[in-house]
């Protein structure tokens, strides 16, 4: 058995995206959990490539990893004292059972459910939408014009209500 390179890049990126959401869960320093979803941000920026989705990865970079990343980690570093909070990530084995038992009821149900999807043939790309990111932003700047102003609007009203918000706490 012999691994192409684009099979190797495809495990090397699942691998980017997979350790450091072990990293995030299992951290008990703040700050290390924040850097780790920094790079499960850009590892699934990699997968959303693969999957031929454009936009979405430039999508996960611009806003999760250039937008909330950063915020987290400014939010981590300018709090003062955040060494002495003495919360971790422990959990107690009256949480632990029945979050494992989720865990092993979803899984289940995804395995049975690629177990019994039918899948399309590797080259039988009949059905799928050549939407790359061209037509994409024509029919945002066009069809769903207002929808996409109406998003831009909310979203300087959170920005301002959190301004707004944090003024106060200061004060």
């Amino acid at each position: 058995m012999t691994l192409e390179l684009r099979e190797m890049v495809f495990i090397a990126t699942a691998l980017l995206t997979t350790l450091p959401a072990l990293l995030v869960v299992f951290s008990r320093n703040i700050l290390y959990s924040a850097f780790a979803l920094f790079f499960t941000f850009l590892g699934t920026s990699g997968l959303y490539f693969f999957l031929g989705a454009e936009f979405l990865a430039i999508t996960q970079v611009v806003v999760y990893i250039g937008g909330v990343s950063v915020i987290l980690l400014f939010a981590i570093l300018l709090t003062r004292d955040i060494d002495e909070i003495k919360k971790t990530n422990t959990m107690s084995l009256g949480r632990a059972v029945p979050g494992g038992v989720a865990v092993l009821a979803i899984s289940a149900v995804f395995i049975y459910a690629i177990g019994e999807t039918k899948w399309a043939a590797s080259g039988d790309e009949t059905g799928v939408p050549a939407l790359t990111v061209k037509p994409l932003g024509d029919l945002l700047l066009n069809k769903y014009l207002f929808a996409f102003e109406v998003v831009s609007v909310l979203l300087l009203a959170v920005l301002i209500g959190s301004l707004v918000i944090a003024r106060r706490s200061v004060k």
